[in-house]
């Protein structure tokens, strides 16, 4: 399944006052934006689920995802601020739903000062009760014994809550804000830089725990800005307790963002772009945290967050969500060419892009110098995200009058439901606009990169000789043991060139606009006979037209047997052109080739055809290429003409029906079996099946244009004339099909016993002898069974 971004959809939007700014609470208990939201996905209720929208100096409202209206509003007033995002809860009770909404108040006219950053509100509403009844609920309020930073809803049985506040407190209350368990803060001054809860059953990372909840703690240390990572689970009766506590290899003051998969991949970024990767791994003596896959660095000015200063917030212009596995989704504002929000779909374990949206930033917030952005994770029916957009909290009326207006978006998203190298070949180059792009010496080496360096200049001066001096030069001397020293008994080793190394100098030496004296055919062809080029390496994967350009046909031949990925459109390509080539000198006998080529001669056309035909090829790619190439219906008729041949020479060819006896050999379990390669294929000509399954491909790809053809009339008459009694004869030994398979499954149990070992008979003889009677007595002439249904 290949990853997909699609238009997000406005859910709601809600201005924004300057009042919050002058709240009562204390500054740490301030909020940090001014619109959350979480998202909850019931058992019965709404098939998407739904979002809970917590809107400063406004309310709480609950909105249904499936209609995108609100099912539940608390409208509180410009004087009531929040510290986190609120939650929603879902009771069944009997017939009836019941939902709990629960907020943490920091500031409000109906809180002491004390209390603010400290208190719960609850309100409970059954949705099919009346109008009336649901306005008479009154809500609750519970005061923690410490501020309060998140608020996370644990849909288990029973359903309970989980508060944590800025400094590492953990608190554990029941669906009526009855405390059940605290955790306090780890010693030393910490700080929460982003917190993730899990159910137990989600989080396959851990194992060997009996909790209901897991809780992933990323905290910074004020002395030192050290990076702590700390694990909490919470039982079934509410009890929490630490489970891991260990330090990361990252600044805390650095960081940018955070995401936690359910499956334990961590991934870091900081404000200067790199993108760290750990996985959370249970193993037999503990829980660990390693580094999970190479950091990607992200270009300096691809994204206005980076060089922004330490103390900014975390979602600040930049925000990733974890999907699953080791994808992730980045949020993140650009300033080039033009302020947008990007969305980016990054498969971290391999480094690539899997999917880009690019959206306007809304005319709301077009005049702001910040913007804060969020996102969330929706478990619906298919997968979306929540993007958040508003003005950081501090910045909301800082330069301008006109009220402002924070955003809710739903992001439709089509994701691999796990990271996959399938899903990941092919898109290296997808996010180069986005990454740095490594040097040479950091991809290759210092001493590849100079040899490089030596080739493309000697290429770019006109002096292929100097490039190949260069280069087996340097090869001489990154030879293993035994390379010069006749008496080592060692033989030279062979050195290891790489995928990136020589993929650079293949893009020095076949270059289309300098002049076709300017190449070096002798490293070509070294490279060829050491089987490390493939035809992905040149643009387009078109690696024989490139040599074609060069007139380099011995290069064109050797590649058929050492390039294992050559596309049917470049071999049909050069087919046409041999063909062609093929048709004017047999046509033109005493004509004489004024411009000989200098490196090699056109191959004859049964030469390239034997090696065409041979090559691992598909049959609707090749049909496709001969559409393509093969226009003239002259060239067909070439080909089918050498093909005709070779048929014909397999019609006198002796056919070896019974092994001799010196093809024959025991292998390690000492039963018989043939010899590899006992039987030759002779070399001037393709196997027959091979003959057979090309000429098919042709006859299917040109017939048409044949039939319209008169002089490829007697050709197609002399192939059905080699066909008709080949089909008859294929027709005739098939009927040895049958009595022949006893022998070729005696011969394959002998072998699959030889490997496995003979295996025990079950049962005395008499049972055994019984069971054989009745198999026999159930088949029908060897070919149908029969079968009794008793009903």
């Amino acid at each position: 399944m290949d990853a997909n971004i699609g238009e997000p959809f406005h859910l709601a939007s809600y201005g924004v006052t300057q009042r919050l700014n002058k709240s009562k609470a204390g500054k740490s208990s301030r909020p940090s934006a001014n619109v959350f939201a979480t998202h909850e996905k019931f058992a019965s209720g709404s098939s998407d689920g739904y979002v809970t929208v917590t809107a400063q100096g406004d309310g709480v409202h609950v909105l249904d995802l499936s209609t995108l209206h609100p099912v539940i509003s608390h409208t509180l007033g410009p004087s009531t601020s929040f510290s986190c995002p609120s939650v929603t809860l879902n009771a069944q009770e009997g017939p009836q739903n019941t939902y709990t909404t629960y907020a943490a108040i920091a500031s409000s006219a109906d809180v002491s000062a004390e209390d603010c950053g400290r208190t719960i509100w609850k309100w409970r509403e059954n949705l099919s009760s009346n109008a009336e009844d649901r306005a008479s609920q009154k809500k609750k309020a519970a005061v923690m014994p410490h501020p309060i930073s998140e608020l996370y809803a644990c849909n288990s049985i029973p359903p309970r809550l989980v508060v944590l506040s800025p400094a590492g407190d953990l608190t554990v209350v029941d669906a009526d804000l009855k405390i059940q368990g605290t955790v306090p803060p780890p010693p030393g001054g910490t700080a929460i830089l982003k917190s993730f809860v899990f159910p137990r059953e989600s989080s396959s990372f851990l194992s060997g725990l009996s909790s209901s909840t897991v809780i992933v703690l990323l905290e910074h240390h004020s002395q030192d800005a050290t990076t702590s990572f700390r694990i909490l689970d919470v039982s079934g009766d509410g009890e929490a307790r630490e489970v891991v506590n260990t330090k990361i290899p990252v600044k805390s003051d650095q960081i940018a963002n955070v995401s936690c998969s359910p499956s334990g991949y961590l991934s870091i970024l900081t404000r200067d772009g790199i993108w760290n990767s750990f996985q959370i791994e249970s193993k037999s003596d503990g829980i660990s945290v390693y580094s999970a896959a190479q950091p990607l660095q992200l270009a300096p000015k691809s994204f206005t967050f980076l060089g922004k200063p330490t103390d900014a917030s975390l979602d600040e212009e930049i925000s990733i969500l974890a999907l699953n596995t080791s994808l992730v989704l980045l949020a993140g504002m650009t300033s080039s060419p033009s302020r947008n929000i990007v969305l980016l779909i990054w498969d971290l374990q391999f480094s690539v892009l899997l999917a880009s949206h690019v959206l306007a930033i809304p005319s709301t917030h077009s005049q702001l110098p910040k913007l804060s952005i969020t996102l969330r994770f929706i478990t619906a029916t298919s997968p979306q995200a929540l993007l958040i957009l508003s003005s950081p909290a501090s910045h909301a009326q800082a330069k301008s009058t006109t009220p402002t207006r924070s955003n809710v978006l739903v992001v439709p998203l089509t994701v691999p439901l796990m990271s996959t190298i399938g899903n990941a070949m092919g898109r290296a180059a997808a996010g180069a606009q986005w990454l740095v792009q490594p040097n040479a010496t950091d991809t290759l080496g210092p001493s590849r990169a100079e040899v490089l360096a030596a080739v493309q200049k000697s290429m770019a001066d006109n002096q292929p000789q100097a490039a190949e001096k260069a280069f087996f030069d340097w090869e001489k001397s990154e030879q293993g043991p035994g390379g010069e020293d006749a008496g080592s008994a060692e033989a030279p080793q062979p050195v290891t060139l790489g995928h990136s190394f020589v993929r650079d100098l293949l893009t020095a030496l076949l270059q289309p606009a300098k002049p076709s004296n300017t190449y070096s055919s002798v490293l070509v062809r070294h490279l060829l006979q050491r089987r490390v080029v493939s035809a992905s390496m040149v643009d387009g994967g078109n690696l024989l037209a490139a040599l074609k350009l060069r007139h380099d046909w011995t290069s064109i031949e050797l590649c058929t047997t050492t390039v294992t990925d050559l596309s049917e459109a470049d071999l049909m390509f050069i087919l046409q052109h041999v063909a062609q080539h093929h048709r004017q000198t047999t046509g033109a006998t005493d004509a004489m080739d004024l411009d000989p080529p200098t490196l090699g001669a056109i191959p004859k056309l049964p030469t390239f055809l034997n090696a065409c035909v041979r090559y691992q090829t598909a049959p609707a790619a090749m049909r496709a290429a001969m559409h393509q190439y093969l226009t003239q219906p002259e060239d067909v008729v070439a080909v089918l003409e050498v093909l005709d041949g070779w048929v014909a020479r397999w019609k006198i060819a002796q056919v070896v029906t019974l092994p001799p006896k010196t093809s024959l050999r025991k292998d390690d379990h000492g039963v018989v079996v043939l010899k590899d390669g006992w039987q030759k294929d002779p070399t001037e000509y393709p196997p027959l099946m091979k003959v057979l399954s090309f000429m098919q491909t042709t006859l299917d790809a040109s017939f048409l244009a044949l039939l319209q053809h008169t002089p490829a009339h007697p050709i197609l008459h002399k192939v059905l004339s080699r066909i008709e009694p080949e089909i008859q004869l294929t027709e005739q030994i098939d009927l040895l099909r049958g009595p022949l398979e006893l022998f070729a499954r005696a011969q394959a149990k002998a072998v699959r016993d030889g490997k496995e070992g003979k295996k025990e008979q079950v049962g005395d003889w008499r049972q055994r002898r019984r069971l054989a009677h009745e198999r026999q007595a159930m088949a029908v002439d060897r070919v149908y069974q029969l079968e009794e249904l008793v009903l």
